[in-house]
């Protein structure tokens, strides 16, 4: 028997897809707010596609060319220019057996680079295919919790925070022992000791005048 959503899929591969996701499989990235976003990255889903659907079951097209949309994105809490626009693009998945999937997937243009233009038009197609195999469940990730809540001021977080601090100082052209002693200038403590608020407030004042000498140098071209 096959259900009126899957069309034809057979039932090895029903029982397949309702079987619970290997938790090995899932990645987790800590968000400036102290949440969790879990996620099956683009090479597992491609690789659960092939164990459930088999090799040449299924393909993945584009509907349509990659749109780019020019839109800067900041990140609230300390400043930073975080993309400079968004290509977008729908992607269609088709399953054999099975009516084609579709959904919309986004990727972000981090640096003026044909190069990074290109990665972005890449990222969209790679999220356009994770979204769409969403749709068949959470073999493919749709079962996880993308938001859950965590503590602000987790390790974890502070050591995230610490190392946007040097990440940021070097785009600036500092190394990290010029950075240490900045950091304990402006704030009276050692980076390895300082909690959230100061970490927070020199991820600011970094990203600020990054952000300044962006502005500069476009204006200067």
């Amino acid at each position: 028997m096959t259900s009126p959503t899957n069309g034809g899929l057979s039932q090895e591969v029903l029982d397949l897809l309702a079987q619970p996701l290997d938790l090995a499989l899932v990645r987790e990235r800590a968000r400036d707010d102290g949440s969790v976003f879990a996620y099956l990255e683009g090479q597992a889903i491609i690789d659960q596609a092939n164990r459930i659907f088999g090799y040449g079951g299924w393909g993945a097209e584009l509907i349509g060319e990659p749109k780019y949309q020019a839109a800067e994105v900041v990140d609230q809490s300390s400043g930073e220019l975080l993309a400079l626009g968004m290509y977008t693009v729908a992607v269609r998945v088709t399953v054999n057996g099975c009516p084609p999937k579709s959904d919309v997937g986004c990727g972000f243009v981090t640096e003026r680079t044909l190069e990074a233009h290109g990665n972005a038009a890449k990222a969209a197609t790679t999220d356009g295919i994770k979204r769409a195999f969403r749709q068949f469940g959470q073999q493919f990730g749709n079962s996880l919790n993308e938001r859950r809540p965590g503590t602000l001021a987790s390790p974890a977080k502070l050591d995230d925070m610490r190392q946007r601090v040097v990440a940021l100082s070097e785009r600036l052209g500092v190394d990290g022992a010029r950075t240490r002693s900045w950091f304990q200038e402006r704030c009276g403590l050692d980076l390895d000791d300082a909690a959230e608020r100061e970490l927070s407030s020199a991820i600011k004042a970094l990203a600020n005048e990054l952000n300044e000498r962006g502005a500069q140098r476009r204006k200067a071209a």
